[in-house]
């Protein structure tokens, strides 16, 4: 009653107050319940003859049985509006038909709801929750999301809440009344495989023809986004080949219109993309965390401007399990002139070709240079295979093999 004293609060505001008791009742029921019991234990103490007079004024002023009973006996209490929330709780789930509205057109299967609530109404809960230093309450926020969100359930039968990661956000402003919909970006996990030696990942340069981000567009259009981007871990260069199986990809498509069923395996001659599944944006994160500590396997075919024996590809044993340090390559040096790395080889296997020509295979970790690996970068990068042979190195292919 203590509470009823200081402030006038809606059935809603009062019973949010005491969430944690009478489970499996609504704020306003618990609020509703509270006050019949106050009016009950009140009108039997006062018919006793005890001085409740102020008491009941209290309640009466948001409850109406109790100005009922006190215009029964002569005394007239006007009805006051709740302290916290102003009746801005008494109607909320009208919101819930303009979502929908704004719903229309999108095919999802989760949504969450957020509200803009007045300063002044969070200000004053906060008030009332200190003073009465409250702790089984509800705050005015999860309790509006969470009536609006229920309405969109019972207008959208088959949708399900995911506060965590959902497809749409309801935001409502209950400042302005506008209502929007946030369509989320979709992320779609798989692994891409790359056949030709003249497409780049992200952008198209030089002679390269095509990009694997435009060859992906298909997928934008599947799920009616506007925009698509490509998430990989790590990166080939364009005029090498990404062979085995595969290099793990996610694809997330901006503002879609549509939620379910992947995409199917897609191949054009120059790629191979194969989807895995929906994801979460911790794996975009994790992908690149990874692409660090992979371990990768290249093949390499080189030429040599001095002819070579087996006995002089024999010395490149000694590269095995020795760390590198590179410098940015000259190539890209644009981008970090001064930058240092460090990466390890692990394993290397070589076959010669011919005098001129041998084919090399070089397990290594993720990050590696490796065409500045094998001719050294004009010192750039050492020790390196170059510099093991004594004698100029040209790449002339290069396959990524496997990613561990």
């Amino acid at each position: 009653m203590e509470i009823l004293r200081a402030y006038p609060l809606c059935d809603s505001c009062l019973g949010r107050l005491f969430a944690q008791l009478g489970y499996a009742l609504e704020n306003a029921e618990r609020g509703s319940a509270i006050k019949t019991l106050l009016h009950m234990k009140l009108v039997t103490e006062y018919r006793q003859g005890a001085d409740v007079s102020g008491d009941l004024k209290s309640l009466a002023r948001v409850h109406r049985p109790t100005r009922r009973f006190l215009a029964s006996v002569g005394v007239a209490v006007e009805d006051s509006q709740c302290y916290i929330c102003g009746g801005l709780t008494s109607s909320v789930e009208r919101y819930a038909k303009d979502a929908v509205v704004q719903l229309s057109g999108v095919d999802f299967e989760t949504f969450a709801v957020g509200t803009t609530l007045p300063r002044e109404v969070l200000e004053r809960e906060s008030e009332v929750v200190k003073r009465f230093l409250i702790s089984t309450g509800e705050s005015i926020k999860h309790e509006i999301n969470r009536r609006i969100g229920r309405e969109i359930l019972k207008l959208l039968p088959g949708k399900k809440v995911d506060k965590q990661r959902p497809n749409v956000l309801v935001r409502i402003d209950l400042v302005t009344g506008k209502v929007d919909v946030v369509r989320n970006p979709l992320l779609i996990e798989g692994v891409y495989l790359k056949l030709s030696r003249r497409v780049s990942q992200a952008k198209k340069f030089g002679d390269v023809k095509a990009s694997l981000l435009e060859k992906l567009a298909h997928v934008r259009d599947l799920y009616g986004g506007v925009e698509h981007l490509i998430h990989v871990s790590g990166r080939e260069d364009s005029d090498a080949r990404m062979l085995g199986p595969g290099r793990p990809l996610v694809i997330e498509v901006k503002n879609p219109s549509r939620y379910r069923g992947l995409p199917g395996r897609y191949e054009d001659g120059d790629v191979i993309y194969i989807p895995r599944g929906f994801t979460v944006r911790e794996e975009i994160r994790r992908l690149k965390d990874k692409a660090k500590t992979d371990i990768k396997l290249y093949r390499a075919l080189v030429y040599s401007e001095n002819p070579l024996t087996e006995t002089d590809l024999a010395k490149l044993g000694e590269l095995t399990g020795k760390t590198i340090l590179q410098y940015t390559p000259r190539r890209i040096k644009r981008l970090s002139p001064r930058k240092r790395r460090t990466r390890m080889v692990y394993e290397l296997a070589w076959r010669l070709v011919s005098p001129h020509v041998f084919e090399l295979y070089i397990r290594c970790q993720g990050g590696l240079y490796v065409k500045e690996f094998i001719h050294g970068d004009g010192g750039r990068t050492t020790p390196s295979v170059a510099e093991i042979l004594n004698t100029y190195l040209e790449v002339l292919e290069l396959d990524v093999l496997s990613i561990e």
